[in-house]
């Protein structure tokens, strides 16, 4: 009796805990609707003071965050702003879903598989499908192999328009089971490790570039971006819980431990460093989304595991209690100092409320 007494109470903690963080999210998905949402064309604006530019990446890993809402609470609300969210972004695109940035098509689809898996709702299936055929034509031979950033730019092939891919591919195969999706995966993993990963510490570099027919990586510190190194584990992540092959996790820790331990480039003081606004206000958000997938699925160690949750927890202390203006509940991109107006970018709320989202999942685990 005593054992289950005990058990119990340990339960409530922690469910109290992760729904800490979900009413955290919950307010900052309520600063998003209200300060950045077009009610008349259903599409997050890119600022809240005026700029109603249509950032079409932005509103993907916006797509992402409502499918974390529906996932954690049910609320079918979340769906209705997914659909409406869907509309208003094919309309701003022009009445298409094609984009002349592979990594912007790339981050749509895995909302729509994480939406269809959620949901069942052939739709998310369909559009995820139509872009997944034009974003497969950004392999190309230059530079060894790759896909490209930008469908003008052929001989520049980035990070950001391959770790998702990766992803992208080992979730299909996931889902739908089509060898052909797994060995692009492993194809993207050999092609990203040889061209784009420091072997002296794990970490990922922006990009390679053909000039003169010779490919060169660029290797540029402040070309080091966060959400780089959470694309590339989280595909290394995805191809172990295939496979289980050792090299895989390894390639995942091994980056994931990398920016959690650098006290210069990533995490001074254990908390990740801000990445100015404008596109670099999403890039920790996303490296935090697949490093929490790391905590979940890696089958990690005991202690490896407690570190890097500790770690987690620190991060999102530290935005609730030094980077977020209340009460209007706006985040800042530096997490460790509130914004000194409420004037701030979407890309900043968004990746905020990725990181509440990840500490609702760990803890409710």
């Amino acid at each position: 009796m005593r054992s289950l007494l005990l058990l119990t109470a340990l339960l409530g903690c922690i469910s109290a805990r992760a729904q800490h963080w979900g009413n955290a999210a919950d307010s900052g998905y309520h600063a998003l609707n209200t300060c950045y949402w077009s009610d008349s064309q259903h599409y997050y604006k890119h600022n809240n003071t005026g700029n109603d530019a249509f950032d079409y990446w932005w509103n993907a890993h916006a797509a992402d965050i409502l499918v974390d809402g529906y996932l954690r609470t049910s609320r079918q609300s979340y769906l209705q702003q997914l659909n409406l969210l869907l509309d208003g972004m094919r309309r701003k695109n022009g009445g298409q879903w094609l984009n002349e940035y592979y990594d912007d098509e790339q981050w749509l689809v895995l909302a729509l598989l994480r939406a269809y898996e959620a949901t069942g709702n052939k739709r998310y299936a369909a559009v995820a499908d139509t872009l997944w055929t034009d974003i497969k034509k950004g392999w190309t031979p230059v530079a060894g192999g790759g896909i490209m950033w930008m469908k003008t730019t052929p001989h520049s092939k980035n990070a950001c328009s391959n770790g998702p891919a990766m992803i992208i591919a080992a979730r299909r195969y996931k889902l739908f089971q089509q060898p052909e999706d797994l060995a692009f995966a492993k194809q993207i993993y050999a092609w990203q490790k040889q061209h784009l990963v420091n072997p002296a510490n794990g970490t990922v570099w922006d990009n390679i570039e053909v000039k003169n027919g010779v490919p060169q990586t660029n290797t540029r510190p402040g070309m080091v971006f966060t959400y780089n190194q959470g694309t590339w584990l989280g595909g290394a992540l995805e191809l172990y819980t295939i496979t289980r092959e050792p090299v895989y996790l390894a390639d995942a820790l091994r980056t994931a431990t990398y920016v959690m331990e650098d006290t210069v480039r990533f995490s001074p003081g254990g908390i990740l460093k801000g990445e100015n606004n404008g596109d670099g206000g999403l890039f920790k958000g996303i490296f935090i989304r697949y490093f929490t997938q790391l905590i979940l699925h890696g089958n990690l160690e005991a202690p490896v595991k407690a570190r890097f949750i500790s770690w987690l927890r620190n991060n999102g202390r530290s935005l609730l209690e030094n980077g977020t203006l209340r009460p209007q509940y706006i985040f800042d991109t530096r997490w460790r100092k509130a914004p000194a107006t409420p004037g701030q970018d979407a890309s900043i709320q968004m990746s905020g409320i990725m990181l509440l989202e990840a500490l609702y999942l760990v803890e409710g685990a």
